[in-house]
C-alpha cells in the first residue's frame, strides 16, 4: 500500500544519506591522514571530487558485517 512505498522510500532515502556523509568523511580522513601536497596530490582538484557517486559501494547481495573487524 501507499505507506509501505513511502516508509520503502524514506529507507532508500537514508541510505543514500548515510553512503553520502561516510564518503564524506572518508575523503576528509584521508586528507588529514596525508600530507596532499608532499605526497604530489594536486589539491585544486579536490573541487572535483563528490561523495555522491557511489559506485565502490554494493547495495545488492548478502552483506556480512563481522563486528571484530569494526573501529
Amino acid at each position: 500500500d501507499f505507506q509501505q512505498q513511502m516508509s520503502t522510500a524514506s529507507s532508500l532515502t537514508f541510505i543514500l544519506a548515510c553512503i553520502i556523509y561516510w564518503q564524506a568523511r572518508e575523503i576528509g580522513l584521508a586528507l588529514n591522514r596525508n600530507n596532499p601536497e608532499k605526497d604530489g596530490v594536486n589539491v585544486s582538484l579536490l573541487s572535483h571530487i563528490s561523495p555522491i557517486g557511489w559506485d565502490n559501494v554494493l547495495l545488492y547481495g548478502e552483506h556480512v558485517l563481522n563486528p571484530d573487524m569494526v573501529q
